[in-house]
């Protein structure tokens, strides 16, 4: 987590949230990974190039409805089309049910694998709809995110690839974008 704070900068008055994690722990059954909880500290919910979208916890059942961490959308688990994966070797080996997400991008879904009773032990799933499918990696939420900032998969897994080529990255907290705060385009260098 530490890379990350060094790497993406706040943009705007707001950066970090104030969480009631045991609230979280009860709305959700089981806490939340470590790492999501330093980012929810560091940064808040919000979004990095308004392009890859971290949402916030929920510290009720009645927000769990509402633009939270949540379970995938029933439509999604209805889908049979939405069981697909990339990589043959993961087929059977990962139920859409034990995910749960974390952020989106106007395409994707990032959602982390929560079979594992360790929560900072959970992988990040991202259904691609470039894709259309699943891909697992073997990473927490903070280190993904890195590597996606850093360009440093092989295969970029997410279907926007404009953030490839943003060298200082900003995070833009939700409640500076409701007050109408935009991150400015930045001059092709």
């Amino acid at each position: 987590m530490f890379e990350l704070t060094n790497l993406l900068s706040c943009f705007g008055p707001t950066c970090g949230d104030v969480v009631d994690w045991e609230a979280v722990e009860t709305t959700y059954g089981r806490r939340l990974p470590s790492d999501y909880q330093e980012f929810m500290t560091a940064f808040g919910c919000g979004s990095v190039e308004q392009a890859l979208y971290v949402q916030a916890p929920a510290t009720t059942t009645a927000e769990l409805a509402g633009n939270f961490v949540s379970t995938l959308p029933a439509g999604m688990l209805a889908d049979g089309s939405a069981g697909d994966w990339r990589d043959s070797d993961q087929v059977g080996l990962h139920r859409l049910e034990d995910m749960l997400l974390w952020g989106f991008t106007a395409e994707d879904f990032l959602c982390w694998v929560t079979s594992d009773e360790n929560p900072d032990q959970w992988p990040v799933a991202v259904y691609s709809r470039f894709h259309a499918a699943w891909s697992v990696y073997p990473y927490g939420m903070a280190e993904f995110l890195l590597r996606l900032l850093r360009d440093g998969f092989d295969e970029w897994p997410i279907s926007d690839v404009g953030l490839r080529s943003v060298s200082e990255p900003r995070f833009l907290h939700d409640k500076d974008e409701e007050a109408g705060l935009e991150l400015q385009e930045r001059p092709v260098e």
